[in-house]
């Protein structure tokens, strides 16, 4: 089962514009590979705007708490609450599904928070994992604009706890995160080392689930080849049986003799056929086993893996309560980072150089690794071939060694039945 991912930021008055920018795709982000600005144009905001941007719907909701008090330069402006989980959860969901789950959340979060103080419910889906950004202001029962307030130690683990519940109770299969244990010390992970890992995991179970189901596919030809030959030993048995019976076949004479000497063959070659099937069978059955023992040691070593990737993410779960650190906060940050270093650039031609040459060297390294990826993914595939190749060769060599024992088999019954012409006493047949 996956679990339900909920992280809470808080944001200042002057890092607005740049969650606004990030959100609404804006400007193009570079801190941020994988978005897929190609897929951009379906994100969608569950939300109506109620001003033309952000700043302006804080300010209007401010306005109208009719605060004694002036807001604080420092104060908290915006609260944003991140929903999703992981990529497996999705892949189950068809569109209209992922829609319904965001609204199901937007819903609950909006009774949460208060209709009044939502800004934006924007579902971003032009990146690898869909995932809601829901904005609101702070604004606390009796009309104070306070973050803490809200959101407390325990409000946020009843939060984290209700929301996963109310999503089951709508079809949706997730449960809650790992709660943090008390006195644990807090690690934000980032969001590349969040998706690594779920990518990770998701990964290891999907190459679990083929080996699983090629374990099974394996254990019902063995079930197969268990039915074959235990026909086939039958068949003997029968054989053996019959020739038992026929012990007191009576002596060839001149009006039985041929029928004797074709029902003794007949029987023995049906035993020789049951016999050799038999060997055959169980040559296959015992290659059969070994490939099925290997099978199940590669499920044991994947799912001992799989437990251990696990654990750790419980042990990140533990420390950092299943939250992402929010692009948004660190976004405002970068851009401005990011215009600094562009004037900068801009006013000094050797820095322009330099940085041509580091993005030069970049693309080189880029271009190594898909170099070196598509080296690999033919390497895998050669592999592949050769593998059914030699599947193909060792089909043939038992056709060939079927053939091969058919043909002796003929010629045996061939040179039996020229002895016992030889052995024939001449003059047999005929009368005076």
């Amino acid at each position: 089962m996956s679990y339900i991912v909920l992280h809470m930021d808080k944001f200042k008055k002057e890092a607005v514009r740049g969650i606004q920018s990030h959100n609404n795709r804006e400007r193009e982000s570079h801190s941020n590979p994988d978005i897929d600005y190609e897929r951009s144009a379906h994100n969608y905001d569950l939300h109506e705007p109620a001003a033309e941007n952000y700043a302006e719907a804080i300010q209007n909701r401010i306005d109208d708490l009719l605060l004694v008090k002036t807001v604080r330069k420092d104060a908290v402006h915006m609260c944003g609450l991140i929903v999703s989980s992981d990529s497996a959860f999705f892949e189950k969901l068809s569109p209209e599904d992922t829609r319904r789950f965001f609204e199901e959340s937007k819903a609950f979060l909006t009774e949460f928070v208060g209709v009044k103080n939502v800004i934006s419910a924007m579902v971003h889906m032009d990146e690898k994992t869909p995932h809601m950004h829901f904005l609101h202001v702070p604004v606390t029962p009796d009309n104070r604009l306070n973050a803490n307030k809200i959101y407390t130690r325990e409000s946020l683990k009843k939060l984290q706890t209700e929301l996963p519940r109310h999503l089951q109770s709508r079809g949706f299969d997730l449960q809650r995160g790992v709660e943090q244990e008390p006195g644990a010390k807090k690690r934000h992970l980032n969001t590349r080392e969040f998706k690594q890992q779920q990518e990770a995991l998701h990964s290891l179970e999907k190459e679990a689930q083929a080996v699983s189901a090629e374990l099974e596919q394996r254990q019902r030809e063995e079930s197969a080849l268990q039915e074959r030959l235990q026909s086939i030993e039958r068949q003997a048995q029968e054989a053996e049986k019959v020739l038992a019976e026929q012990t007191d076949i009576p002596k060839a004479s001149m009006l039985n003799f041929k029928s004797v000497i074709e029902t003794a063959q007949e029987i023995i070659e049906r035993q020789k056929k049951a016999l050799a099937a038999k060997g055959i069978i169980t040559a296959q059955n015992e290659k059969q086993q070994a490939e099925i023992q290997s099978l199940r040691e590669t499920v044991t070593a994947l799912n001992t893996k799989i437990g251990h990737l696990k654990n750790e993410m419980e042990e990140d779960r533990k420390r950092s309560g299943v939250s992402i650190r929010n692009l948004n906060s660190t976004n405002q940050n970068l851009l401005a980072r990011l215009e600094e270093t562009e004037k900068f650039f801009r006013w000094n031609t050797e820095a322009a150089m330099m940085r041509n040459d580091y993005e030069r060297e970049q693309r080189q390294e880029a271009q190594r690794k898909a170099a070196e990826q598509k080296r690999l993914l033919e390497e895998i595939k050669q592999q592949e071939r050769q593998q059914q190749a030699d599947k193909e060769r060792q089909a043939k060599e038992l056709e060939q060694q079927k053939a091969a024992e058919l043909e002796r088999q003929r010629a045996e019954r061939e040179q039996q039945r020229a002895q016992s012409l030889e052995r024939r006493p001449r003059g047999m047949g005929m009368g005076r």
